[in-house]
């Protein structure tokens, strides 16, 4: 009985290990600028100011499938502030889980990537401009996987389409933009 157990055991364990040698994952740090405003000011430009940061950072995860796919979820932070009284300071995490697809093989491989995103307003306590802390969307990408030694590098360019607007001000002074582009390099292991 105990044999059969062990021999059960071991089994188990060379198959795991066998599936994880066939799907590698990777982890890394995503670094990276908004090529958009968060905040778009409609009609009288004096009453709201606007600040988007220009930075994004976060921890990613990807794992490598089979017939050149892998499946990648990051967690990205980005900030920016407004003003009309008073200046409000916003923070903005986003978890895209994407699908990415890598047609050819060797040091440069291309990618494209698609999925969903979700995101997570921070930082603001009351404003009447809040009225979406939530949100969801679609990510597409595209962008290369440079391979040095042991370290991959992937600089990316990334568009997300969100459905609501997370910010909207009485008469529309301020509004978030639902459309977002970005830069993003990737640098994993």
């Amino acid at each position: 009985m105990i044999f059969k157990t062990f021999s059960y055991f071991l089994v188990l364990e060379i198959g795991l290990a066998g599936a994880a040698s066939a799907q590698p994952v990777s982890a890394g740090l995503k670094v990276g600028a908004p090529l958009t405003d968060a905040l778009h000011v409609s009609s009288s430009p004096n009453a709201f100011s606007t600040d988007t940061h220009r930075y994004v950072i976060g921890p990613y995860l990807e794992l490598r499938l089979p017939w050149k796919f892998s499946l990648e979820v990051d967690a990205l932070y980005r900030s920016f502030e407004y003003q009309e009284k008073q200046t409000t300071s916003v923070g903005l995490w986003e978890f895209p889980v994407m699908a990415k697809y890598k047609p050819w093989k060797g040091p440069v491989r291309p990618y494209v990537e698609g999925g969903l995103v979700f995101s997570h307003v921070t930082g603001v306590k009351s404003a009447a401009e809040l009225i979406h802390r939530a949100d969801y969307g679609v990510t597409l990408g595209a962008g290369l996987e440079i391979h040095a030694l042991v370290v991959r590098i992937s600089p990316e360019i990334r568009y997300d389409g969100f459905a609501f607007r997370n910010f909207s001000s009485p008469g529309d002074l301020i509004q978030s933009n639902r459309s977002q582009a970005m830069f993003l390099v990737g640098i994993g292991f």
